[in-house]
């Protein structure tokens, strides 16, 4: 059991499939829109109640998003906490039989580890191929370190090493995988525990704004360990003999236990299907595996000209060019010699030598220029703002930076540390 006391356990199980709903229904192709449904409610109910109830001076316009740490979700955790404590009042006044709750502690847990473990699927797929953490973007390795947010320190830190990546990636996986089978779920505890407390110590260190839902993963994880508390502290600390786990099968007639063995596994088959499947996708429109721009490259300007007239470059310099990041599909960004950035929507054609740009604020604003190429150099000439610009460049890649290029070393004579 969980906990010998009910009041809690009807308030856990409240409170944790509140947040879980409407998981497992919404990882089902076709039932999306029972999670858009509820989103929707939420969106009216959260800010009446940030407004009416808690008087907020202002209002929740931002809904969940690249954050879950917004006021939007602070708010909604709060509204099922109260949620809870009401149903679980309501609930106990009216059930007041010395009923046992191991029916209830069962399935509370293998909604939990099932839940969980889907997550850890998710999160850990989007390491081991590398969609959460990739390699440093030009504009990353540009940026000096003191610009950079300690949420962008740390993508860049991880993502910097793709052996670290994976190997992160692959123990959520493998600790996700362990949880669906109850014979595992120690040893997959044992794994997503100190993984997890990991996971939101950085978060929480380095700001990066998934806090709350890490932290509601972490408290998960503890509840499924719970039942199991006792017996890995008699081993671990207190060197004391334990009891092997008696595991209570639910399903007594054999018809039901093997049909229940069934859907189970088709459900893990599923799981491991949509989230491999899901990543390797993603990974061919964005990730590592997406095709690169036909002038991909970071270009360095070392010859620029603007109506004829040789710009020297000066580091405090708003006009000359310092570099053109080329990265992404339609996408280029110039840097000027002070480092500030435009970025144009970009359509490059490679038969007549043209790029087509298209300033990423006003849209009205649209330039084409004409360039030629070599290997290692790229020159550009046109119009842009009415002034004529002719520039050279030479073409870095990413193994120009030390970051992406020191790579691994069994032998160090002395620290590389720079």
């Amino acid at each position: 059991m969980i906990t010998e006391n009910k009041i809690v356990l009807r308030f856990l199980f409240l409170f944790f499939g509140l947040l879980m709903f409407p998981f497992p229904l919404n990882v089902i192709p076709k039932l999306e829109f029972i999670q858009n449904f509820l989103s929707d409610g939420y969106h009216i109910i959260i800010p009446w109640i940030g407004k009416h109830i808690l008087q907020l001076n202002y209002e929740i316009t931002v809904f969940t998003n690249g954050s879950g740490d917004t006021t939007y979700d602070y708010v909604l955790v709060l509204f099922f906490v109260v949620l809870a404590i009401i149903a679980t009042i309501v609930w106990s006044i009216f059930d007041r039989n010395e009923r046992s709750y191991e029916k209830l502690n069962y399935w509370f847990l293998v909604l939990l580890r099932y839940y969980v473990g889907y997550i850890m699927l998710s999160y850990g797929m989007a390491k081991v191929i590398p969609l959460q953490f990739r390699e440093p973007s030009f504009f990353r390795l540009l940026e000096p370190y003191g610009d950079s947010s300690p949420m962008g320190l740390v993508w860049t830190f991880i993502g910097a090493s793709k052996a670290y990546t994976i190997f992160s990636g692959l123990a959520e996986v493998v600790g996700g995988i362990l949880l669906f089978h109850r014979k595992t779920v120690v040893l997959g505890g044992m794994i997503l525990i100190p993984v997890l407390a990991n996971v939101v110590l950085i978060n929480f260190c380095y700001d990066v704004p998934v806090k709350l839902y890490s932290s509601e993963l972490f408290l998960m994880m503890l509840i499924v360990m719970a039942p199991h508390s006792q017996r890995l502290l008699n081993v671990i600390l207190f060197n004391k003999p334990t009891k092997a786990i008696e595991y209570k099968e639910q399903f007594v007639i054999k018809k039901r236990l093997r049909i229940k063995n069934t859907v189970k596994w088709i459900v893990v088959a599923f799981f491991l299907y949509s989230n491999i499947g899901d990543s390797i996708e993603s990974s061919k429109k964005y990730g590592p595996s997406a095709p690169k721009p036909a002038l991909y490259g970071l270009y360095e300007i070392t010859d620029f000209k603007i109506n004829s007239k040789e710009v020297m470059p000066v580091v405090t310099d708003t006009i000359r060019w310092r570099y053109i990041s080329i990265e992404r599909l339609k996408s280029i960004q110039l840097y000027k010699t002070d480092m500030s950035t435009v970025r144009y929507i970009s359509k490059i054609d490679t038969i007549s030598k043209k790029i087509e740009l298209t300033h990423s604020k006003d849209s009205t604003k649209i330039f084409t220029l004409n360039y030629s190429k070599t290997d290692s150099t790229m020159a550009i000439k046109g119009i842009i703002a009415m002034d004529t610009i002719d520039c050279k460049t030479k073409r870095l890649d990413k193994k120009d930076f030390l970051l992406t290029s020191r790579g691994f070393n069994w032998i160090n004579e002395y620290p590389f540390n720079r």
